[in-house]
Parts: structure tokens; C-alpha cells; sequence
């Protein structure tokens, strides 16, 4: 068996992924995961036999010694290159917040604001004075107000004020931080005004007049209206990685996406379906821990299909457990623990 004009040694039963992976010859891949049952679903780790032309999952599909294979073929690169822009088409999602990505000391307003909301004060005091651009002073002019993207819907969040009142006049030395060098960055497109209003648990203006200090309430309120646009995950996810490295790049709204869902569990598990790209491989995870356990699975058909717990259940009807393999198993920033 041959693969990139490499002899390699051929192991009856085993699939051409294990095989080139144990020769050394990297072949990307993403619904797959090691000791889950392989479906060859996302059409990443696609190879073309050279003899016949024809394109066929690696992770599935089992070896044979007369093969005479590519993983980087322009075929391959092609097909490789559609799945991962198919997949992007249906990901209405920001790596990072463009708040953070706006801020010059690289703030992560997203995670303070999280806290903020859920009254963790002393938790976001420390994220604050970790990063200690007061907001309207000379190094920084509300840059991450004017990128926010509530801008147009009621208003900007008050983000510099929460800020301000977290730092609480404490004397820092402000010092610029490295901005992630991340070669991919999605952005959140094709959704209309009222989705994105329906991200955020306050959907009211902006009342904080941007005068003067703000209190406790108010802070709570305006940290409510963020949108939460930023991913959970965005150094473990593994699309993003895979894009970066083969430089795919997102298109523009394709006018059709999934519904939007957002869930929250008791424990601190969070789902957001924007950034799901039902590689199903939090189901086949589950499955593994047994019968009779509560587990996601997939639920509706094209645009209506959604990974979710059974019909009348929840996150929180699952176990600590079952939680913990969606999260390990998930390659994006889908499914993570607070």
C-alpha cells in the first residue's frame, strides 16, 4: 500500500487513517475522534486513490493492500477545503468578541461581564485589575463600545463604566498586551437584528447615561445586554485550527442558517448551537458510558437539525459525567464548562 508515493506497512482491518497515522503522515481530520466509531461525516479527512480517482474518507474506510493513495492531492485539497468552507457557512459565530479584539490591553470584556451578570463581583474585580485600561483616559477612547455590537441594537453596553467601577481606583501600571495571532478568526453574519436580541438575557436599551459612576443594579443590567459574541473556547477549537492551518477563510451571510439556541446548565455547562457543526461526536462519546443514561443526540433534518437532550429532558437532567464527555468529545467551542 502506497500513500503520497510512500510505501507503508499494510494491516489487515485497519482503516487508512490508522495506517498513514502510524507511518507518520499527518492526515487532518475532525468528526473523527480516536475510540469513537468512525463515520467519515465531515469530509476532512478525505484521500483519492490515484489509480481510480475516486475520493474516500480515511477514517472509514478500511485499508487495502493494492491502494495507491493521496492526502494532499489538488482533489483532495479541493473537497477538503469545500467541507471546511459548507461548514462555515452555517457558523454564525465570533472567535473572539470584537469588543476584546477592539480593546488595547486586550480585556476579556466577554468573561467579565459573564461574571458581573451573575453578581461573582470579587471574580470580576480580578479579571479587571488584571487589565487596567480605565476607559476614556489617554490609552483607550471606548474602543470596544464603538466595536460592540449592540451598538445599533439599543445602544453599546456600558462596558468602560463597569470597568472603571471594577477597577475601583486601585493604581496600576497599564500595560499593552499581545493580541492573539491567531491565523482564523469567524465572524458572526446572517443573522438579522432580532436573533442577535435574542442572545442577550437583557434585551432592553442602554440607560446608563455614560456620566458619573455606575452602581451595583445598573451594572448587572448593562452586563445583561452583552450579546455574549465571543466563543468559550477559542484556543481548543479544533475547526478554527484546521482552518487557520489550511488558510479557508469564511464567506459572507449565506441567507439561511440554523435556529439559534443557547442553553445553560445548572453545573455551568453552556450550549450554544452557532458553533455546533453536528459532527456528532458528543453522541457517539456518550454512548460509550452505557445504556440507560440520559445522553444528547440528533434531533430534525437539514436546516432543522440540532444536537440536543432526549424530547421533555435538559443539560441538567444529565449526568456530571455524560456533561463532562460532550465537552471532551466537542471539536469547537459548542458545548464547554464555565
Amino acid at each position: 500500500m502506497t500513500i503520497n508515493n510512500q510505501p507503508v506497512q499494510f494491516l489487515e482491518g485497519a482503516t487508512i487513517l490508522e495506517i498513514a497515522t502510524a507511518a507518520g503522515i499527518h492526515i487532518p481530520t475532525l468528526c473523527y475522534q480516536q475510540g469513537l466509531h468512525p463515520t467519515g461525516g465531515c469530509g476532512v479527512c478525505v484521500v483519492e486513490d490515484l489509480d481510480t480517482g475516486k475520493i474516500m474518507p480515511s477514517c472509514a474506510t478500511l485499508a487495502i493492500e493494492s491502494l495507491n493513495l493521496s492526502s494532499n492531492s489538488q482533489r483532495v485539497t479541493e473537497v477538503r477545503n469545500s467541507a471546511l468552507e459548507l461548514l462555515l457557512s452555517d457558523h454564525p459565530a465570533d472567535c473572539e468578541a470584537p469588543c476584546r479584539m477592539a480593546c488595547p490591553s486586550g480585556l476579556p470584556v466577554q468573561q467579565m461581564l459573564q461574571l458581573v451578570a451573575a453578581r461573582r463581583w470579587d471574580e470580576a474585580r480580578a479579571i479587571a485589575r488584571r487589565y487596567p485600561f480605565v476607559c476614556g483616559d489617554k490609552y483607550c477612547d471606548t474602543a470596544c463600545e464603538r466595536a460592540c455590537r449592540r451598538s445599533k441594537l439599543g445602544g453599546a453596553v456600558a462596558i468602560c463604566a463597569i470597568h472603571r467601577k471594577l477597577c475601583d481606583d486601585v493604581s496600576l501600571e497599564p500595560t499593552r498586551k499581545a493580541r492573539s495571532a491567531h491565523a482564523f478568526r469567524s465572524r458572526m453574519t446572517g443573522l438579522d437584528d432580532e436573533v442577535l436580541l435574542r442572545m442577550a438575557a437583557e434585551q432592553g436599551v442602554r440607560i446608563y447615561s455614560g456620566q458619573g459612576p455606575i452602581d451595583n443594579e445598573l451594572a448587572v443590567y448593562e452586563a445583561k445586554r452583552c450579546l455574549n459574541c465571543g466563543c468559550g473556547r477559542p484556543d481548543t477549537c479544533e475547526l478554527r485550527d484546521l482552518c487557520g492551518t489550511l488558510g479557508v477563510r469564511q464567506g459572507g451571510a449565506t441567507g439561511s442558517t440554523r435556529a439559534v439556541a443557547r442553553e445553560q446548565g445548572a453545573r455551568g455547562f453552556r450550549f450554544d448551537s452557532t458553533r455546533c457543526i453536528l459532527c456528532g461526536r458528543c453522541v457517539r462519546a456518550t454512548q460509550l458510558l452505557g445504556s440507560g443514561k440520559i445522553a444528547p443526540g440528533f434531533h430534525g433534518r437539514g436546516f432543522d437539525a440540532r444536537i440536543a437532550p432526549p424530547l421533555g429532558r435538559t443539560w441538567d437532567d444529565m449526568e456530571e459525567q455524560t456533561l463532562a464527555a460532550c465537552v471532551a468529545a466537542c471539536p469547537t467551542g459548542a458545548m464547554w464548562m464555565e
